[in-house]
């Protein structure tokens, strides 16, 4: 072999601590999936910032704000304004609550429903993507470790 055409990779102690580093590797991952979720989300004419809110209404519509903030671990100003911004893109409408004078019901309207129906292949497909190098079984494992690492029910997965 000609010195010099073949490099071992090295990497140092700060390096090779970091690319470790949990907090870096699901910081990483997450920039990846939020980059290939707004191209999609692009194509379909959503907004990045309003499809969880679309995926939490196709899972349980005509819900109060506060609800639809605490399916998502959402602050109740951040709800408020998505859901301005639902309303003025078409995607839902505020109704009266029956059960309370000083709150409103959040429905998707149709186009809504429509455009939420189109998520759940989407969110596949950047699944898929973005764990491509890893089988089913791994696949698996990755998300129940994760549920767990993040106090969620272990075993819920599409």
């Amino acid at each position: 072999m000609i010195r010099g055409h073949y490099l071992m990779a090295q990497i140092s102690k700060a390096q090779a601590a970091r690319q470790g580093s949990f907090g870096f590797l699901i910081q990483t991952i997450a920039r990846q999936v939020d980059a290939q979720m707004k191209q999609e989300l692009k194509a379909i004419d959503v907004d990045f910032k309003l499809f969880a809110n679309l995926m939490a209404l196709l899972e349980e519509d005509g819900i109060n704000q506060r609800r639809l903030g605490e399916k998502q671990g959402f602050p109740e100003y951040f709800t408020s304004r998505n859901v301005d911004a639902l309303v003025q893109a078409g995607f839902v409408e505020r109704r009266p609550d029956p059960s309370s004078r000083r709150s409103f019901l959040v429905f998707l309207t149709a186009e809504g429903r429509r455009k939420a129906k189109l998520l759940p292949p989407i969110i596949k497909k950047v699944n898929d993507k973005t764990l491509a190098e890893l089988n089913d079984g791994e696949r698996d494992q990755l998300v129940r470790l994760l549920q767990q690492t993040a106090g969620l029910p272990v075993g819920t997965s599409v």
